[in-house]
């Protein structure tokens, strides 16, 4: 039985999650620009996963309320992609549970973001709920919804 390798989650430059962010979010889509207007925001976070020093998995981070709760402290997640090669590996919850951590360093009460329909199994298998009604993202064209998780610490 092959054991999967311990995944080291690093922060990284938008400069460097571009190009994966391409070949994975904007495949088949209208949209060849990979980038955020948030990319380089104070608070924004970008992590990663490398296999032998190429990125292959990516998530951004920042702080941005949650529409249902715009009075909280919260943190969206963007541009989840992990390289195809990969996917499937559980690079995606490695990313997940670094983000929540590093949500919850700054007190979040929640991590939410806009996610394809296609990956919102992933989503509630890693406890997020799913919120509202299916919308389109303007820059894909694909089926999206909102998606949220409480990620509140419980320091008693």
């Amino acid at each position: 039985m092959n054991e999967s390798p311990a995944w080291v989650v690093e922060r990284c430059s938008t400069t460097e999650i571009l190009p994966l962010r391409m070949s994975v979010l904007r495949d088949a889509t209208p949209s060849q620009d990979p980038r955020y207007a948030e990319d380089n925001l104070n608070g924004t976070v970008h992590l990663v996963v490398r296999d032998g020093g190429e990125i292959i998995a990516t998530s951004t981070w920042l702080p941005r309320p949650w529409p249902n709760d715009e009075f909280v402290p919260a943190i969206q997640l963007r541009g989840m992609a992990v390289d195809k090669y990969f996917q499937g590996r559980g690079l995606g919850g490695v990313l997940l549970r670094a983000g929540i951590s590093y949500a919850q360093t700054l007190d979040a009460l929640y991590v939410w973001a806009r996610a394809r329909d296609n990956a919102l199994y992933f989503y509630e298998h890693h406890g997020f709920s799913i919120v509202g009604d299916q919308f389109v993202d303007e820059t894909t064209g694909l089926g999206h919804h909102l998606v949220v998780q409480s990620v509140a610490r419980n320091d008693v």
